[in-house]
């Protein structure tokens, strides 16, 4: 579909739906906030139902990682400060921990994710409220991933349209 010289094709189109969806049911619900559902509705979207799920479960498991790492990084801090060479050394550490990990259990792309959770639990979160955060940016990943696939399993796909062109019968004029 092209309005004002402006291709929107399904992908763009499923991913204004699910950004919809994610909007709605995070006020439905009284998300704090709907950021984190959009985003990975928005990363989670793929051509097909197969790369969809796929990255949604790397989503997951990579915002899961991230907020247990933050974790880590939250006991180790409580356990020698937040002194700069305690940083310095500490969160490196845990990232390689995180991409290792991800790597051994094949969630390779879930290293970004976990990464910016972890990095934003420690620095853009206040420390009263980390944990609270953590759980919240996994739970909120998790609707969004759900919100992806399901408008991506719904919503048909090129494919889908071609075979039903395809497959219904001509119109002949008699």
């Amino acid at each position: 579909m092209q309005i004002l010289g402006l291709r929107f094709g399904f992908r763009n189109i499923k991913t204004g739906v699910s950004v919809f969806l994610c909007i709605l049911i995070s006020f439905l619900l009284q998300r704090e906030t709907y950021v984190v559902t959009c985003i990975t509705a928005i990363f989670t979207i793929r051509d097909d139902h197969v790369n969809t799920v796929r990255y949604g479960k790397h989503r997951i498991m990579g915002n899961t990682f991230g907020a247990i790492a933050s974790m880590i990084c939250i006991f180790i801090f409580k356990t020698f400060g937040q002194s700069k060479p305690v940083q310095l050394v500490a969160i490196p550490l845990v990232i390689m921990l995180i991409i290792a990990l991800l790597a051994r259990f094949d969630y390779h792309e879930g290293t970004v994710g976990a990464c910016a959770t972890l990095l934003t639990i420690l620095f853009m979160i206040p420390s009263y409220d980390s944990y609270h955060y953590a759980f919240n940016r996994v739970i909120d990943s998790i609707i969004g991933m759900f919100i992806a696939i399901a408008v991506n399993r719904i919503l048909p796909t090129p494919e889908t349209c071609e075979k039903a062109s395809a497959d219904a019968p001509s119109a002949e004029i008699d």
